[in-house]
């Protein structure tokens, strides 16, 4: 549909792909906050097979939908929808994730009230319902060394990532979950958007980490509350790390050590805590246990990284 240039500050981009069960509520919160005058709504489709684009054209014929004719993942989805925006303000928002209009117009005043913030992310709970949430997790950068200290036997790791809790005070982090995430719409022009070779995970990663080197800053904010399912997109049969799809979350892990850090040493990090998780597994079989511990590792070919695509036109 043919849409007039955006009056409001904030443009939200979200990337649907198999979203049925989840994205008619984050549509009905982004709807709220587009009637509040702060936000146009950009929604880019990966080439869903279920019901998620007979949802759309029933509940989003006020927003701006882009229908591709194929999976783009979600950092080359977002820089579909990216280009759409002409705001002060970008936000990305999971199709699982909701947000309400005061906590965007608490994000909005924070990043007018701090030129140097470049991102700002939300507390926001993970669950399927607030009786069982918890908070979602910002941090420090891994590095190569985190990678292997995390699989040494007998160690215990300081955690480099912790709970944004709801009502805090705002704080500074390395990085921000990119599921709900506010970017300068000038500085992610200036950046290129995302890296479009992050299929998925670690891109919001990479993104914070680009944006300290162009001098701007992240931050953590207790005032603003959203809410996250997590995972409502990705079928639960693949093997996980965490809530995370195995395959991708090693590819991208390693693609983004070897960018920040080099390929050499992303190389030793990984052959490392590859022969790491070998021994604790042969250690495991002995006592009974089975070789489960290696099965999300082995999703991924070692050493492996994304496959180049081209960004959609």
């Amino acid at each position: 549909m043919s849409v007039s240039a955006p009056s409001r500050p904030v443009t939200s981009v979200t990337v649907t792909y198999h979203s049925a069960r989840t994205i008619g509520r984050t549509l009905a919160a982004a709807r709220r906050c587009h009637d509040a005058h702060l936000l146009d709504v950009v929604v880019v489709d990966n080439n869903s097979a279920d019901a998620t684009r007979e949802i759309l054209s029933r509940e989003a014929h006020w927003a701006r939908l882009m229908l591709s004719e194929r999976n783009n993942g979600f950092a080359r989805g977002c820089n579909l929808g990216f280009r759409q925006v002409t705001s002060p303000y970008t936000i990305f928002i999971n199709p699982d994730a909701v947000l309400e209009p005061d906590a965007l117009r608490a994000m909005l005043q924070f990043m007018e009230q701090h030129p140097k913030a470049g991102i700002v992310g939300p507390a926001t709970l993970c669950g399927d319902d607030d009786a069982h949430a918890v908070p979602q997790h910002a941090g420090r950068y891994a590095t190569p060394w985190t990678v292997l200290r995390n699989e040494l036997p007998l160690l215990s790791p300081p955690s480099i990532s912790w709970a944004v809790v709801p009502g805090g005070l705002p704080a500074r982090a390395d990085w921000v979950c990119g599921a709900v995430l506010m970017i300068r719409t000038d500085l992610l022009r200036r950046l290129g958007g995302f890296d479009p070779r992050f299929f998925l995970y670690w891109e919001e990663i990479d993104l914070c980490k680009r944006v300290e080197q162009a001098g701007f800053e992240t931050w953590t904010l207790g005032a603003a509350l959203a809410r996250h399912v997590v995972g409502a997109s990705s079928s639960a049969a693949n093997p996980r790390v965490g809530m995370s799809i195995a395959k991708h979350y090693f590819q991208s892990r390693y693609y983004y050590m070897a960018k920040h850090h080099g390929r050499l040493a992303a190389t030793a990090a990984e052959l490392g805590e590859f022969a790491l998780l070998g021994l604790r597994s042969l250690a495991d079989w002995a006592r009974g246990r089975g070789l489960d511990r290696l099965s999300p590792r082995r999703q991924a070919t070692l050493l492996s990284t994304p496959e180049r695509v081209a960004d959609e036109r």
